[in-house]
């Protein structure tokens, strides 16, 4: 007669998985809208809330777009754009252009009797940082606020940008890029990225996300075969933590050329012709890696003959001023400039 199979002794899993298994639940994944343009472009609609975003690449590429766009969405979904200025280029006049809700408002000061001027309106803003450890202090003096009740509102920080400030030291004169990236680690690292992110819990009453422009160096090829890489400035650390990493424009270089439209002999650029693509993905793997896209001074457009006219239908009126022909008509025939080529910075990491 056969022999009978054994019966083995089913466990109760349950009991181990609730030892041992985290129990922690997460809000729902959304993202910041950038814009039907840019979800084509890259399939994903933006940088993704309560993580941590980069925005990679040369200069004059669509990265201050991209950031502004994201403040701007903020804004409507009621959450609190905070910019941290570190490159000094930033203009709240381009901003405004794009929608940002802020007005330029000067009072006078009713202790000291000083006129103070400031950028007002549903956002906070911080320049003149001389290092980045004071941009550093400034996140974490946000934050505490925040836990503190003091700040009750979802937090957007939006850094410009990462790359282009020094360590104490390296201001000082007494350190170099690997003393910049090695605090940059530690700052970042030890709590502040943990702080950001445990944010997507259920059980955190606030949602806070971390956007960074960042421009590159390059690494050159280790071999006749392969290619130069871009890498970001700064070190590894941020890069490392970052859930999504948009790479705009070219690894080598920018890669990006002018689009003009003329009207009676004058000559104006309207648009950069860029890339846009996904670099690093932890979300969900997917996205383009390489799309091109038009960065005009009010947002993303397609590259694409119908989207050029209904962007110069819509801004009609802007166009004629820029042109100081009201009620004449701009013809937006594409004339691509030369090409635009950003200086290739080969350093170390």
């Amino acid at each position: 007669m056969p022999k009978k199979p054994i019966k083995k002794k089913t466990t109760d899993f349950s009991s181990i998985r609730k030892k041992f298994s985290s129990k922690e639940k997460y809000k729902e994944q959304k993202y910041f809208d950038l814009g039907e343009a840019f979800q084509k472009a890259t399939g994903i609609p933006g940088p993704a809330q309560g993580q941590i975003n980069m925005l990679l690449g040369h200069s004059d590429t669509g990265k201050t777009t991209a950031l502004i766009q994201t403040a701007v969405d903020a804004q409507k979904k009621g959450i609190l754009p905070v910019f941290i200025i570190t490159e000094q280029k930033f203009s709240f006049e381009h901003a405004k252009q794009m929608g940002l809700e802020t007005e330029y408002v000067e009072e006078v000061d009713e202790e000291s009797g000083e006129i103070e001027a400031f950028w007002d309106g549903f956002l906070l803003y911080k320049l003149g940082f001389e290092y980045i450890e004071q941009a550093f202090e400034y996140v974490t003096e946000i934050l505490d606020a925040q836990k503190a009740g003091e700040i009750p509102h979802d937090i957007v920080f939006l850094w410009d940008s990462i790359g282009t400030i020094p360590c104490k030291m390296s201001f000082e004169g007494k350190g170099g890029n690997q003393h910049t990236a090695r605090v940059i680690s530690e700052k970042w690292g030890m709590g502040m990225a943990q702080r950001i992110t445990s944010s997507r819990k259920e059980s955190s009453p606030y949602t806070n996300t971390m956007v960074f422009v960042n421009q590159p160096w390059v690494e050159l090829a280790d071999n006749p075969f392969s290619q130069p890489r871009i890498q970001p400035k700064g070190g590894q650390s941020i890069y490392l933590s970052s859930a999504l990493v948009f790479l705009f424009g070219n690894q080598k270089s920018s890669g990006v050329s002018k689009l003009n439209a003329t009207n009676k002999g004058r000559k104006v650029n309207f648009a950069v012709r860029t890339k846009v693509g996904i670099h690093k993905n932890h979300m969900n793997g997917l996205g383009y890696a390489d799309c091109r896209i038009l960065a005009t001074t009010h947002g993303f457009i397609e590259d694409d003959k119908k989207s050029i006219d209904s962007y110069k239908s819509e801004y009609k009126e802007y166009w004629s001023h820029v042109f100081d022909s009201v009620g004449e008509e701009v013809d937006f025939t594409i004339e691509e400039g030369d090409h635009i080529e950003a200086p290739v910075e080969y350093a170390d990491r």
